[in-house]
């Protein structure tokens, strides 16, 4: 998934049922785990029934039998050329720990796929939601407690260094000169660097579930990561312009960051443009994904040529 999406590209992700069939045979490996998971294993395979979830770069499954209601989350091939799968299970499992993600109940490291509990009754949010203000600014409350929390993801690779990972694997010529571009933006970034802190990296609507009592939970742990707290923060916030949204900003950062968070903001263009290439190349048969790409081409250049642009880069 890409760090950075609007809420119209949240819409790839959100979770849909595209198939149930209590007999649903699923591939070999998948299959094994019915057999070699006690969690599983300790109810007959023909009394499973299996809901295909939605998804981009996964494959995620509702697995329900007795009192058992459960999600499968299971590693798509094509991320594994930028992601660590054997990273996500500890993830999930650590943030989980803290209250923020539905909790693990078995895992694989090695294979990359992890099981937690099902959310009854829970939804997905979506771009309405993020257009209220009070609920986006209680997403972001939840990731400032995962900003302060004290954990480690293992991974760190910063803005440019996911960009220039995602066009070394798919290079086009225009991606290649915005990215010559954004040089000044990389080196106004580096002069004054925040503290790393546990981001989730890709924070989009669909990945914050409200759930039955009211609670917001984070799922998808792919991308977390070692990061500046402004990715995620810029993330949410990619295409909003208004005072509110400024001043929620603001609240959590202090005003004397938002020229380093507007810098933030436009680079994660670039790493969501690249992203979607990458996937392209992949043979990702998503159809919005070349309309993705454009939008975000688009929404970059018009950053760049922002007048403002020049005052965020003199005063990062």
């Amino acid at each position: 998934m890409v760090a950075g999406r609007t809420p119209a590209e949240a819409s790839l992700a959100k979770p849909l049922e595209l198939g149930y069939a209590p007999w649903m045979i699923l591939q070999e490996d998948i299959e094994d785990l019915f057999r070699t998971v006690p969690l599983l294993a300790s109810v007959p395979r023909t009394l499973w029934q299996v809901t295909h979830l939605g998804g981009i770069t996964n494959r995620s499954y509702r697995l329900q039998a007795r009192d058992l209601d459960l999600v499968l989350r299971w590693p798509g091939a094509s991320a594994s050329r930028y992601l660590d799968r054997g990273a996500e299970p500890a993830n999930a499992r650590a943030v989980a720990e803290l209250g923020l993600a539905p909790r693990v109940l078995a895992a694989a490291p090695a294979q990359g796929w992890y099981i937690t509990a099902y959310e009854t009754g829970a939804r997905p949010l979506d771009d309405t939601d993020f257009a209220q203000i009070e609920i986006l600014g209680e997403a972001i409350d939840l990731l400032t407690r995962l900003h302060r929390a004290a954990i480690r993801f293992p991974f760190q690779q910063g803005l440019f260094q996911a960009s220039d990972l995602y066009l070394g694997l798919a290079p086009t010529q225009h991606l290649l000169d915005l990215r010559r571009r954004l040089d000044p933006v990389k080196a106004a970034l580096a002069r004054h660097p925040m503290p790393l802190s546990p981001c989730h990296i890709d924070p989009n609507p669909a990945n914050f579930l409200r759930c039955a009592d009211g609670r917001l939970q984070l799922i998808d742990w792919e991308f977390a990561a070692m990061e500046e707290p402004l990715w995620d923060l810029a993330a949410m916030t990619m295409d909003a312009e208004t005072a509110e949204h400024a001043g929620l900003i603001s609240a959590v950062i202090g005003a004397a960051q938002l020229p380093r968070f507007e810098l933030y903001k436009t680079s994660l263009n670039l790493v969501a443009a690249s992203w979607c290439e990458v996937e392209i190349a992949a043979g990702n048969d998503s159809a919005e994904l070349v309309t993705l790409r454009e939008q975000r081409i688009q929404r970059l250049e018009q950053r760049l040529a922002d007048p403002r642009h020049v005052i965020w880069l003199q005063q990062a």
